[in-house]
């Protein structure tokens, strides 16, 4: 049983580690909304509008996937939980598992390259920099606030 729990905590960190990672890289909810981004771009309303469009009817569709998702880890976690479940079928569910998560991997980038589409290369190359930007003033903000760890133990 101990054994199985290990497998299962090593199981969940493979599977969940990547994602807040690849999420960091991503700008989230909204951007073309923040005047001071949107001024900086020179976003038109037609273009806002368009974004819009594309963030609604994308966020739609990573609602279905992301509950996709939570079903086919729920079903892994019961398959890892019984006493009787072969390896084949934890291999299984693992893979519906990565399957789900590819198809909402897959159409997350879809809707960054569709904004990319809408706004241009140029000006997306200039968001990416901001938001670069911004990161590494979180990051400066944060070290500043901390005690150095140099002469510790």
């Amino acid at each position: 049983m101990l054994r199985t729990k290990a497998w299962f905590v090593l199981l969940l960190l493979v599977v969940f580690l990547p994602a807040p990672l690849m999420a960091q890289e991503m700008m989230h909810g909204k951007w073309w909304n923040n005047s001071s981004m949107a001024d900086e771009l020179k976003l038109t309303d037609s273009e806002k509008k368009r974004l819009d469009e594309k963030y609604i009817e994308g966020r739609r569709k990573m609602i279905h996937l992301k509950s996709a998702v939570e079903k086919e880890r729920l079903e892994l976690d019961f398959a890892l939980d019984e006493q009787d479940t072969n390896k084949a079928r934890i291999n299984e569910h693992y893979d519906r598992l990565e399957k789900a998560r590819t198809e909402l991997s897959k159409t997350r980038f879809g809707l960054l390259i569709e904004m990319r589409d809408i706004i241009g290369v140029k000006r997306f190359q200039t968001l990416k920099e901001m938001h670069r930007s911004r990161n590494r003033n979180k990051s400066d903000w944060h070290s500043k606030d901390r005690p150095s760890r140099r002469g510790r133990y």
